[in-house]
């Protein structure tokens, strides 16, 4: 009996720990992203760790006056999470997968939901983004995330 006691006691030790978070402390991060002056509505970042800074890095998308919010990229997840681990960062500007307005479909019962498409009279939108910011290799924009987070706007310019 007190094997089984033992056993039960370890088991609970365990899931106990394994339910917690033991990701990086994660900061808010918020800020708005323009492009000549002017707020750059409806894009998505990515925040690409540099070596030597924890997690996986972090992701937003601008609203209409290009402003965001940092959601962690964490692994397994189910929710998202606000904020990033401090730190430096590569950050890439791109256009998003697919139209803001895009209606995602739903699944009907036991049905999966459909394919996610793009409507046959929709044509890709010449980017707005200048190239020297939508790739990680090339990027421009490097940030550090200070220990307490904060606001960190991002200024791109087309080198018009």
């Amino acid at each position: 009996m007190r094997h089984f006691s033992f056993l039960f006691l370890a088991l609970g030790l365990t899931l106990a720990c394994g339910c917690g978070d033991n990701g990086p402390l994660l900061v808010d991060v918020v800020g708005i992203v323009t492009l000549d002056n002017k707020p750059l509505a409806d894009k998505t970042l990515r925040f690409i760790p540099e070596p030597g800074t924890p997690g996986q890095g972090a992701g937003a998308t601008t609203d209409a006056e290009g402003k965001y919010k940092l959601l962690a990229v964490r692994g397994g997840a189910t929710r998202d999470t606000l904020g990033v681990p401090p730190g430096s960062y590569k950050v890439i500007v791109t256009e998003p997968l697919f139209p803001i307005e895009t209606k995602i479909p739903e699944a009907k019962g036991d049905e999966p939901a459909p394919a996610i498409g793009l409507p046959n009279n929709t044509r890709p939108k010449k980017p707005s983004i200048p190239p020297a910011y939508s790739s990680a290799e090339f990027t421009r924009l490097q940030v550090t995330v200070p220990a307490q987070g904060g606001k960190i706007d991002l200024v791109l310019t087309s080198g018009k």
